[in-house]
């Protein structure tokens, strides 16, 4: 009986130190879901920052494409396209070949981390970053540029700019400078007062063609729902739309409260609960109502599925080469709840609501 004791003993605090030892080595990540367009928010966006600040991440995250998948993607995807405008724009302002566009980046980063005022240096680094396929970061040293440096320019520095990057109104055409994205209103200046020197890529878009078909499809589907529920709202169409349009709503207190503060909003379970319903038509809910898409919803889900599989996998790949213990992943509030949901079931992940952060 002491040998058996003695033994069941061992085993637990074996166990307990296995535990303890997982959940040390857990990387922590918080999903914050964003608004893509913050232009006319009223929100404070400091103390949001505050909030991730003193989280203390390791990295910061945003929506955009890692540089070696824009290559992979074919010409007419809406991402290629929109980035081929800027990069080109960029290109022709500053033909210059650089031999080794990785190596020269490393260098200037190591100069900037010297000191951070080598204005030509940065100038330079954004191009660079452009060059190689590398939007996020690109976007990031024009935002440091525009926000942090321009006001300590000097003559040749000023001149340099216009040059390189033709001023701030052609940067916001070409979409290099998005003054009311979430990354100009959070991310860039979360980076920025971290001190850290760049922003890491995670989207995903291989699953775009297939997703655009679905939703299409899915779409086109709805409009005979919605006509037959119009032209007769006590047909099975009519009670399945009205079912629809209940399940979606908020109450006016849940409005007021997310009117008063969008990023707790978007950061609740009820909103991910909304949100699923208002960009799948519905959504899971409904499979099997009286004229609703069920096939096609469930093909949107499935692309859906993979595209935020695909960037959990980025953000896990990328946190575990750079050994980070805390990760902020910046995306828009549509993921948030499909990513949390991916990412704890990985035991090396422990993941935090937004709005446990203090």
């Amino acid at each position: 009986m002491k040998i058996i004791t003695k033994f069941s003993l061992a085993l637990f605090l074996l166990i307990g130190v296995s535990v303890k030892s997982n959940a040390q080595n857990q990387i922590e990540i918080v999903i914050v879901g964003s608004a893509h367009d913050n232009s006319k928010s009223t929100q404070n966006f400091q103390l949001i920052i505050d909030k991730l600040k003193n989280f203390k991440p390791d990295m910061v995250f945003g929506e955009y494409l890692p540089k070696s998948d824009y290559a992979k993607l074919e010409a007419d995807n809406w991402a290629r396209k929109a980035f081929d405008k800027g990069q080109n724009y960029l290109e022709k302002r500053n033909p210059e070949n650089v031999k080794n566009l990785s190596t020269q980046i490393k260098k200037d980063k190591k100069a900037l981390a010297s000191f951070a005022y080598y204005h030509k240096t940065r100038m330079n680094l954004a191009v660079n970053y452009a060059k190689n396929w590398d939007r996020g970061n690109a976007d990031y040293q024009i935002f440091v540029l525009e926000n942090y440096m321009k006001n300590s320019f000097g003559k040749e520095e000023q001149a340099a700019y216009n040059k390189m990057f033709g001023g701030t109104d052609s940067l916001k055409k070409f979409g290099f400078y998005r003054t009311g994205s979430e990354y100009a209103k959070i991310y860039f200046p979360l980076i920025y007062q971290l001190k850290q020197d760049q922003i890491y890529n995670m989207d995903c878009q291989t699953y775009d063609k297939p997703w655009s078909i679905a939703w299409a499809e899915t779409d086109s589907l709805s409009q005979i729902l919605i006509k037959k529920a119009k032209a007769d709202s006590s047909s099975p169409e009519g009670a399945t739309m009205k079912a629809i349009e209940a399940y979606w709503s908020y109450t006016p207190e849940e409005e007021k409260a997310f009117n008063a503060d969008a990023y707790a909003g978007m950061n609740t379970t009820k909103y991910g609960v909304l949100d699923e319903a208002w960009n799948f038509y519905g959504g899971p809910h409904f499979y099997g109502y009286a004229g609703f898409p069920t096939e096609s919803v469930k093909a949107m889900i499935a692309q859906w599925t993979l595209r935020n599989e695909g960037m959990c996998k980025n953000i896990i790949e990328q946190a575990k080469t750079k050994k980070a213990k805390r990760v902020v992943v910046g995306v828009g509030a549509s993921h948030r709840k499909w990513m949390e949901e991916i990412l704890v079931k990985n035991p090396d992940v422990k993941i935090i609501n937004y709005n446990d952060l203090h």
